[in-house]
C-alpha cells in the first residue's frame, strides 16, 4: 500500500485501506481467531504486523484531505462496540441465569479476550496514539478500549455478576467448595473497570458484599443464640478466621 509512483506516495482512499487491509487483514482475522480458542501471544507474525502497522501509519500521515486519523481513531472505537455487542454480550446473556459458576466463567474469558484484541489493536494503530491522540487530548486507545468494555458489557451485566460473586462467597461459607481463582479474577475485572480508581469496585460489589455479610452473620448469631457461652465463642472465632482466610 505504500508503494509509490515515481516520487508521489500512493494515495490510499479510506474505504479501500479500511476493508482491504485493516479490517480484513487484522480485524476480522483477529476476531475469528479469539471466538476460535485461538489467544497465544503471537497471533500475527513479524511481517503480518508490520504490514498492517504501514498501512495505518500511510493512512494517518497522508496529507490532508487524505488524512484518515480521525477516521481511524473513530472506527477502532466502533469496532470494539460492535464485537462487544454483536458477539460477548449475546454470550453473556446466554449464561445469564445457568448458574453463578457458568455466567462468571464466560465473563472471565471475554474479559481476557478483549485483553488481547486490545492489545493488538492499539499496536495496530500505535501512530494514533503518539501524534492524533496526543494533539487532541483524546482518549489513549487503551483507554477507549477499557472504556467501550465498561460501557457495553461491565454496566450491563454487573449486578448479575455481583450476585453470582455473593452465591458464591455464601456457598464457601457453608462449607461448600468454590473456584476462588474464578471469583478473584472476577473481582480484579470490578477494580479495572474504575479506571485507575477503586470506584466501581466499592460502589458495585464492595457495598453489597457488606449487606450481605451482616446479613449472613445476623441469621448465624440467631442460630447459636442458645449455645452456651464457649461454644458460641468459639463458632465466632471460627467465622472470623474463615473471613480472614
Amino acid at each position: 500500500m505504500s508503494s509509490r509512483d515515481g516520487n508521489a506516495p500512493k494515495i490510499i482512499p479510506l474505504e479501500e485501506g479500511w476493508n482491504d487491509e485493516i479490517k480484513k487483514k487484522a480485524i476480522d482475522k483477529l476476531e475469528a481467531m479469539l471466538d476460535g480458542g485461538m489467544r497465544q501471544t503471537n497471533m500475527f507474525g513479524p511481517r503480518e504486523y508490520v504490514n498492517i502497522y504501514t498501512v495505518c501509519y500511510d493512512m494517518c500521515t497522508q496529507r490532508s484531505p487524505y488524512n484518515w486519523s480521525r477516521d481511524l481513531y473513530q472506527r477502532h472505537g466502533e469496532t470494539m462496540e460492535r464485537y462487544l455487542k454483536s458477539k460477548v454480550l449475546p454470550a453473556l446473556r446466554e449464561k445469564t441465569g445457568q448458574g453463578g459458576t457458568l455466567l462468571l466463567g464466560e465473563l472471565q474469558q471475554r474479559w481476557k479476550n478483549h485483553q488481547i484484541m486490545n492489545k493488538w489493536l492499539k499496536r495496530f494503530f500505535t501512530y494514533l496514539d503518539r501524534y492524533y491522540v496526543k494533539h487532541h487530548s483524546l482518549p489513549t486507545l487503551e483507554q477507549a478500549g477499557l472504556r467501550c468494555f465498561k460501557t457495553f458489557i461491565y454496566e450491563e451485566c454487573k449486578e448479575d455478576t455481583t450476585s453470582a460473586i455473593l452465591a458464591l462467597i455464601q456457598d464457601e461459607r457453608d462449607g461448600k467448595i468454590i473456584d476462588k481463582s474464578l471469583v478473584k479474577s472476577i473481582v480484579e475485572l470490578y477494580e479495572h473497570m474504575g479506571m485507575s480508581s477503586l470506584e466501581s469496585y466499592n460502589a458495585d460489589l464492595e457495598v453489597a458484599l457488606l449487606e450481605s455479610t451482616r446479613e449472613y452473620y445476623a441469621k448465624k448469631r440467631d442460630e447459636w443464640i442458645n449455645d452456651s457461652t464457649p461454644d458460641y465463642l468459639i463458632k465466632a472465632e471460627d467465622a472470623l478466621t474463615a473471613e480472614r482466610a
